[in-house]
């Protein structure tokens, strides 16, 4: 998921004590699991949706309504038990940050470490104070913030942005991409 390009400045910002910023606008470990047989994905049965799996407490979850199940261990729809796990959320995008760079200290910011009173602004007022090297989050990392030692932002996978099935996927990403950036 990382390129050379951003392994090799996330780097050089860890050697200078610069802090960088990694946007990847998907929470969660794996952004869907699907059946290899009937390649028909686990998905919510509210809303036909598919869900979102959540290593941290091995749960799937729909981003839309909330529903939530332990994880399956076979199809729903055909019963087989070959299922494959795809996609990148900013759980496994922190985890697989913490093997590129083990010495790094990484904050996640996303809604599933936000969700206490005041987790939101203790965790950027952590960051802001330099007690992390690199924050990983979803958009929420991208507006209104003013750090000083951010001298890279990198936004991961922003063409999935792009193909959302939304109109105004185009400007919605520009923006994001734009606000990121001012970092």
């Amino acid at each position: 998921v990382f390129s050379t390009e951003l392994i090799e400045a996330v780097n050089g910002n860890l050697e200078r004590g610069e802090q960088s910023i990694l946007l990847l606008n998907r929470r969660g470990y794996h952004t869907y699991i699907s059946c290899c047989d009937c390649k028909e994905p686990v998905s919510c049965p509210n809303c036909s949706v598919p869900m979102t799996y959540h290593k941290v407490n091995n749960r799937l979850i729909c981003h839309y309504c909330g529903y939530s199940e332990d994880y399956v261990q076979k199809c729903p729809k055909c019963g087989s038990t070959h299922l494959k796990a795809s996609g990148m959320g900013t759980q496994r995008l922190e985890d697989e940050l913490a093997e590129f760079f083990p010495n790094a200290r990484i904050l996640r910011m996303d809604a599933d470490t936000t969700y206490s009173r005041y987790a939101y602004d203790k965790r950027f007022t952590a960051f802001g104070n330099g007690e992390y090297d690199i924050m990983v989050g979803t958009q929420m990392i991208a507006k209104g913030l003013d750090f000083p030692n951010v001298t890279l932002a990198g936004v991961l996978n922003a063409d999935k942005a792009l193909f959302s099935g939304d109109f105004r996927s185009y400007e919605r990403t520009f923006s994001l991409i734009t606000q990121v950036v001012g970092r």
